[in-house]
């Protein structure tokens, strides 16, 4: 029944009586748009005329009836459903936060998951990514005493966090945050 179903769905509109007893064959003709090379090396189009032959089995299925129901692109956060979460988003916000000093990551980190949160998006994060340790040599005295140094090192906190599905509150309420000075901000849509 499996040939009956793609041909109803290939061929809707052939609907072949059921008391012949082999398959009945019929033309299609489609019109594809072809590129090919001009005599000055341009590429143009024209309209080729292909000329197919199937063979359709002797009952079809009824065409599928189509739904009048609107079908929109960007789900509801109530909708998302299981099978949703595992496909790939198509629309998300990547937030990379950088600070010298966690405890002004962590609160940026936790204004921006209540903020994304209150208008019903998904979030995910905050993920904490390698901590960047940059160690600088200095020497103790400036003409003697080479084996003698101090070392200094900055550390660079970073934190990352995914927005699934923004809506226009979302970025809204993201636009007015009030993130401390000392916290490095970089936003990917």
């Amino acid at each position: 029944m499996a040939v009956s179903t793609v041909s109803s769905f290939l061929l809707p509109s052939f609907v072949t009586p059921t008391s012949s007893p082999s398959a009945t064959r019929v033309k299609l003709s489609v019109p594809l748009l072809l590129p090919f090379s001009s005599i000055h090396g341009g590429l143009t189009s024209s309209v080729v005329s292909l000329t197919k032959v199937f063979a359709v089995p002797d009952t079809l299925d009824p065409a599928p009836e189509i739904l009048d129901e609107p079908v929109s692109e960007v789900p509801s956060s109530s909708s998302i459903s299981v099978d949703a979460d595992k496909m790939a988003p198509k629309q998300k916000i990547r937030i990379k936060l950088r600070s010298y000093w966690v405890p002004l990551i962590e609160d940026s980190c936790k204004q921006i998951l209540d903020a994304a949160r209150n208008t019903n998006a998904k979030t995910m994060g905050p993920v904490p990514l390698p901590t960047k340790k940059r160690i600088y040599c200095v020497l103790k005295s400036p003409h003697v005493h080479k084996d003698a140094r101090f070392h200094f090192e900055i550390r660079t906190h970073q934190r990352m966090i995914d927005i699934l599905y923004p809506t226009a509150q979302t970025i809204d309420s993201l636009m007015q945050l009030d993130l401390p000075a000392g916290v490095d901000v970089e936003v990917k849509l």
